[in-house]
C-alpha cells in the first residue's frame, strides 16, 4: 500500500516524466495507478495514454533494434545459450509470423516486454513492420488497461484492491491470456474444421 501511495504521489508531482518512464519501464504497474487519477480528475487522461504510449513505443522499438547485439552477447556463455534453443523453439511454435498476438501477449505477462522484442528482432521481420505492428499492439493493450483504471476512478467499477495491490490486476491478466492461447485451440479440438465443410451442397 505505501509504494501505490508514493506512486500515486509521484504521478500528481511530476506528470509527464514518471508517464513517460513509467510506460518505458514498468507498463501497467503506472497505468492502472495513472488512469485511475485520470478518473478522479487530477490527471488528464489524454495525457496519461500519450505519453505512456510514447514511452512503451520507445522501449520496445530500442530492445528490438539492440536486440541482435544483446543476443549475440548474451550467446557467448554456453548455459544461456543451451536454455535459450528450448525457448527459442517454444516461441517459435507459438508466435511464428504472428507478430501481433507476441506483441500483445507480452505486454499483459509482465516481464516478458524486452524479450519478445528481442526475439522478433532474431526473426525475419522488417523494423518497419515491427515498428507498425507494435504501434497496433501496443494501442490495444494500452487503450484496455488505461479504461479499466479510469473506470476505477470513476467509481463505475470498484478496482481499489487492483490499485492497492497489482498483484490481483497481474493475476486477471494472466487468465486472460491464457484463455486467449487455449481457447482457440480447445474450439478447434471441440468441434473441428472438417465439420464446417458438412453443409457444403454436394
Amino acid at each position: 500500500m505505501q509504494l501505490g501511495a508514493t506512486l500515486l504521489s509521484l504521478l500528481h508531482a511530476y506528470e509527464f516524466p514518471v508517464l513517460f518512464f513509467g510506460g518505458f519501464f514498468l507498463g501497467e504497474t503506472v497505468a492502472i495507478p495513472a488512469s485511475f487519477l485520470a478518473g478522479e480528475g487530477l490527471l488528464s487522461l489524454q495525457s496519461v495514454f500519450w505519453v505512456m504510449y510514447l514511452g512503451t513505443i520507445s522501449a520496445d522499438t530500442l530492445w528490438f533494434f539492440v536486440g541482435p547485439s544483446f543476443f549475440k552477447f548474451a550467446h557467448r556463455f554456453r548455459w544461456i545459450a543451451t536454455r535459450s534453443e528450448a525457448v527459442l523453439k517454444k516461441l517459435d511454435g507459438l508466435y511464428s509470423n504472428r507478430p501481433f498476438r507476441a506483441l500483445v501477449v507480452s505486454k499483459f505477462v509482465f516481464g516478458t516486454r524486452f524479450l519478445t522484442a528481442v526475439y522478433l528482432s532474431t526473426q525475419k521481420l522488417s523494423g518497419i513492420r515491427f515498428f507498425l505492428v507494435n504501434l497496433a499492439s501496443t494501442f490495444v493493450w494500452l487503450a484496455l488497461i488505461v479504461a479499466i483504471g479510469w473506470l476505477a476512478g470513476k467509481s463505475i467499477i470498484n478496482l481499489l484492491p487492483i490499485v492497492a495491490d497489482i498483484k490481483y490486476a497481474l493475476l486477471v491478466v494472466i487468465l486472460l491470456v491464457v484463455l486467449m492461447e487455449v481457447g482457440p485451440k480447445w474450439l478447434t479440438r471441440r468441434f473441428g474444421r472438417g465439420r464446417i465443410g458438412d453443409s457444403t451442397p454436394r
